[in-house]
């Protein structure tokens, strides 16, 4: 059975091998979860000198099992796996009790898709348990944020017989928890109380004898002689669109946004935009140029198309990787960091509210 299950397994590893990671693929240091289990498929390639020991000898094995693991940041997993085994004994039948208990330590050291791994392992071949490290390679194919595949192979050094044997691993994993973090509570700001004061007839806390304009606004914030305080106000907007990676195709949930830009620009035709595009990192900087020059350009070809806005009031300028708004290399950054603004600055003269 275990020689039937050899070119489907040794096929699969060799495709994951060379499997080109998606352009939407999260890193390892991107990933929702720290807490992960999985199963595999496994072979065992025995090391020839086993066929001339005296109690294992066996070509090779293939077997399942479960595993466990825990991110311990973003490069470093540590992972506890338990695989069973059917062995192909040299003389007499299959041997399905051979158990394997394995502890293994897993790099990326791009915090991509490749990883070293290292470890101890026990093999329990008839009651006796031999003790081995592990060393090898693998590859994670990620099909969500929190489901992937992977495809590894290693080599297992055992101690006593100093036998060595290779190992092929295929297998799923699901990361269970996410770890969004709450954004801290915005703390209110303590609202100060006015007493009233006797004959102010506008309520504008200057009394009548002092008020020299007594019939100021209610919502009015007065100086000392009860006139209206004028303040030099920015109008402006801020429109942020974020785009999935590698996408320059705006989302329906930004739709309501585009909306709002939309009203600003006809109740203030005046005013004139720029459509600033941006990039994350990931990627190649002239590329990255390009793509946010077309979100940008598709933004402002919606306000035209959508919603009647003169394209001439409207600047497209794409800016690649520059002003990111987070620097660090995590999704949440590469997201925030893959996105159009719009900022609206006009200067006008406006009352200053109590």
């Amino acid at each position: 059975m275990i020689k039937r299950k050899l070119p489907l397994l040794v096929s699969t590893l060799l495709l994951g091998q060379f499997l080109p990671a998606h352009a939407d693929q999260p890193d390892a240091e991107t990933l929702v979860g720290n807490v992960y289990g999985g199963i595999h498929g496994a072979y065992l390639k025995a090391d020839n000198d086993r066929l001339d020991a005296t109690g294992d000898q066996f070509n090779n094995a293939g077997g399942a099992g479960v595993e466990l693991g825990y991110r311990v940041s973003a490069p470093l997993e540590l992972r506890l796996s338990y695989t069973n085994f059917t062995a192909d004994l040299k003389q007499g039948s299959d041997l399905d009790n051979l158990n394997k208990y394995t502890f293994d330590a897993l790099f990326f050291p791009t915090g991509k898709n490749i990883y070293l791994l290292g470890g101890v392992s026990a093999l329990d071949f008839e009651a006796d348990a031999e003790a081995a490290v592990n060393v090898g390679l693998g590859y994670r194919q990620y099909f969500t944020d929190q489901f992937a595949g992977y495809v590894e192979g290693k080599g297992s050094y055992q101690f006593d017989e100093k036998f060595t044997d290779a190992i092929a691993q295929v297998g799923l994993v699901y990361f269970f928890d996410k770890n969004d973090k709450a954004l801290p509570p915005v703390k209110a700001e303590p609202v100060a109380y006015v007493a009233p004061v006797a004959m102010d007839t506008d309520k504008d806390s200057v009394v009548d004898g002092t008020d020299q304009c007594p019939a100021t606004p209610m919502s009015n914030k007065v100086d000392e002689v009860g006139c209206t305080i004028f303040a030099e106000e920015n109008l402006s907007y801020r429109l942020a669109v974020n785009f999935d990676n590698n996408k320059a195709v705006v989302k329906p949930e930004y739709f309501s946004e585009l909306d709002k830009v939309a009203t600003f620009l006809k109740t203030y035709p005046h005013v004139d935009i720029t459509v600033d595009g941006y990039s994350s990192v990931l990627g190649k900087a002239d590329y990255n140029l390009q793509l946010s020059q077309k979100r940008a350009d598709a933004v402002a070809a919606m306000l035209t198309s959508k919603y009647g806005i003169d394209a001439n009031r409207m600047k497209a300028v794409g800016h690649g990787e520059t002003n990111l708004l987070d620097t660090s290399n995590t999704r949440a950054a590469h997201k925030m960091n893959r996105r159009i603004e719009i900022n609206i600055d006009e200067t006008r003269k406006v009352p200053v509210t109590r």
